[in-house]
């Protein structure tokens, strides 16, 4: 999928370095990107509309990342979700068992990472054909 125009993402992350360099690898794909550095607010806009995608880290609250991973898939089934975590790989992937994440970039937000993670949500996408924004 070259031009993902009609999808929305949510960044959910409190360090705005980190912000500006997914929302850089989203926009290149024509993502519609909403970002929220408070995890109240990232729930209340997950309750609103629809998000296909969530890149999900730390925010300005006490949950850990694990536990906002929680709140968004209680919330919002649907959204797929991409965790930002300088954890092992191993450690992620045994917090998040149950999930359904679709994995993890490091902090440092290596492009290639998280462009492969964006590659592998739309083919998911285009299999099920997600509705339109």
């Amino acid at each position: 999928m070259e031009n993902q125009g009609d999808i929305k993402a949510l960044v959910v992350e409190k360090d705005q370095t980190v912000v500006e360099s997914i929302e850089l690898v989203l926009k290149e794909k024509s993502y519609i990107v909403t970002s929220s550095s408070n995890e109240d607010e990232a729930l209340g806009l997950l309750r609103k509309t629809p998000y296909p995608l969530a890149i999900v880290g730390d925010t300005k609250g006490t949950s850990s990342t694990f536990e906002i991973m929680r709140k968004i898939v209680m919330t919002s089934p649907m959204t797929s979700i991409i965790l930002i975590s300088d954890l092992p790989t191993k450690e992620v992937d045994e917090r998040a068992e149950g999930y359904g994440i679709l994995g993890h970039v490091n902090r440092s937000i290596p492009s290639k990472d998280l462009t492969l993670l964006i590659e592998h949500f739309e083919k998911i996408s285009q299999s099920i054909h997600l509705p339109k924004t």
